[in-house]
């Protein structure tokens, strides 16, 4: 099986074990009543910029058997839809891939069993601390890398993904990892962002991909929020909770070049 060793610890999270659990003890925070929704969307900056809007989110997630965690693909490697059968390497142990569902996932005509994608693809990679910190009990994740704003393929990846999930007979949660728009002033990213988490909290997912490409806004994960959004409500889903939304003006102080983040469920 293959291996997949960390591509961004001490670069966008601390890679030693010891630094990242204090780091993760923190942010983390235990709620009062915790939630068990069908999908969640995170960011995946480096810690010190969006790692406490990622925090807020998934403090409130109860754990789950199955983490299906869909990113961007920042390096254009590999496949359109790729999805990674190996072990991801992390500084606090292996993850191991939950093979059956991959082998149902992949068997739609537009994903590939591909490594190439996620071999430098940060966007997955960040999220797995948080992941691994949330979960009590065993867990396996479905990595999946998307590369293509075809909606045609990605209704069909929220059908196959939905049906896996139903026949799957265990707790799964997809997961998006997503930043919102990029590299505008304040000012702007506000405004878009704000356009964009409309359509999310509609569960607008070709509204979403409208608004996106029409405003020119440069949310990263756009085609994974698509594919959970469709999938969520071909589970039942209703219904979205902002968490956090802020951006990276919000942590050096620069509002001239900012990120967006955004953390939010759907249940």
């Amino acid at each position: 099986m293959y291996i997949r060793k960390p591509a961004v610890a001490d670069m966008f999270y601390p890679g030693s074990p010891s630094q990242l659990k204090a780091y993760l003890d923190s942010v983390m925070f235990q709620p009062d009543v915790k939630v068990k929704p069908k999908a969640l969307i995170v960011p995946h900056a480096g810690y010190v910029y969006s790692g406490e809007v990622a925090a807020k989110a998934y403090s409130l997630i109860d754990s789950f058997d199955t983490y299906i965690v869909m990113g961007p693909n920042h390096t254009g490697l590999g496949a359109e839809i790729s999805i990674f059968d190996g072990i991801y390497q992390m500084p606090f142990g292996d993850v191991e891939p939950d093979l059956e569902l991959i082998e149902s996932i992949a068997k739609n005509e537009y994903a590939q069993i591909d490594y190439y994608a996620h071999l430098q693809e940060h966007s997955l990679e960040v999220q797995l601390p948080f992941i691994d910190y949330i979960s009590k009990k065993p867990y396996k994740i479905v990595p999946i890398v998307v590369g293509t704003h075809n909606v045609a393929k990605l209704y069909s990846m929220a059908e196959t993904i939905a049906e896996t999930i139903k026949d799957a007979g265990k707790d799964v949660l997809i997961v998006v990892s997503t930043d919102m728009n990029h590299y505008e002033d304040q000012t702007t990213t506000l405004i878009k962002d704000k356009n964009a988490i409309d359509m999310i909290k509609q569960l607008n997912e070709n509204g979403l991909m409208r608004i996106t490409q029409f405003k020119g806004i440069t949310m990263c994960g756009v085609s994974a929020a698509y594919i959970a959004i469709a999938a969520a409500k071909i589970l039942g889903a209703n219904a979205c909770t902002i968490v956090e939304h802020k951006t990276s003006g919000d942590v050096n102080s620069d509002y001239s070049k900012v990120v967006g983040y955004l953390s939010a469920y759907i249940e």
